[in-house]
């Protein structure tokens, strides 16, 4: 297979991380998984001969993908190291946290989307917003009677070609949905969390 231009760096390795990540390599992409603990994620990459560990700051530096699978109380960490940075950012965050009752909360964003505030507050990157909505079971090879449908938002044009390319090239069918500014439809409690859907039951969802 041959290997793939962009190289995708997966910050959070967990369900929706790890999934996606070994996904795109067996897709032919280069791939490199990162977590607070590498030592752990040997297990994810022994079958993969283009993916491989590293600390979150080997990641950053390896990737022209960057891949954000974390809790959004962890976020500001990884925000610190990619500022100034002009990477692209494929941004799977949700601004939930549990609460002490053990029951999720939403974060205030002002009414923005998780998407939204991410670009605002790192200027240089452009971000893609995409599979916030959907639950890592969803992904999994085997699963799928058909490809499903993935919204997808972003501020640039030019972030379009690659979404689809990435988003398609997995097995899955990438919809644009608009600006950042429409991203809370397809992060977790909007209007598609969790919906399965075919492109055409998608489109139909969207009158198109």
């Amino acid at each position: 297979m041959k290997t793939k231009t962009h190289r995708i760096g997966v910050i959070g390795s967990g369900n929706m991380g790890g999934q996606l990540g070994r996904l795109w390599a067996k897709a032919g992409y280069e791939v490199m998984f990162s977590s607070r603990n590498p030592e752990g994620l040997k297990l994810l990459v022994e079958d993969l001969k283009n993916a491989r560990v590293g600390t979150v700051e080997d990641t950053i530096d390896f990737g022209d993908v960057i891949v954000l699978a974390i809790n959004y109380g962890t976020l500001q960490q990884v925000i610190d190291k990619l500022k100034d940075r002009d990477k692209t950012i494929i941004d799977l965050t949700n601004p939930v946290y549990w609460t002490a009752n053990k029951t999720l909360a939403k974060v205030n964003l002002n009414g923005k989307s998780a998407g939204e505030n991410l670009q605002a507050i790192l200027p240089k990157a452009k971000v893609i917003k995409a599979f916030s909505s959907h639950y890592a079971a969803s992904l999994q090879e085997g699963h799928r009677e058909y490809p499903i449908a993935v919204f997808y938002t972003t501020d640039f044009e030019i972030n379009k070609e690659l979404a689809e390319r990435l988003i398609s090239d997995i097995g899955f069918e990438p919809l644009f949905y608009g600006g950042l500014e429409r991203s809370l439809d397809i992060e977790l409690y909007g209007k598609y969390s969790n919906k399965i859907m075919s492109r055409e039951e998608a489109l139909a969802s969207i009158g198109q």
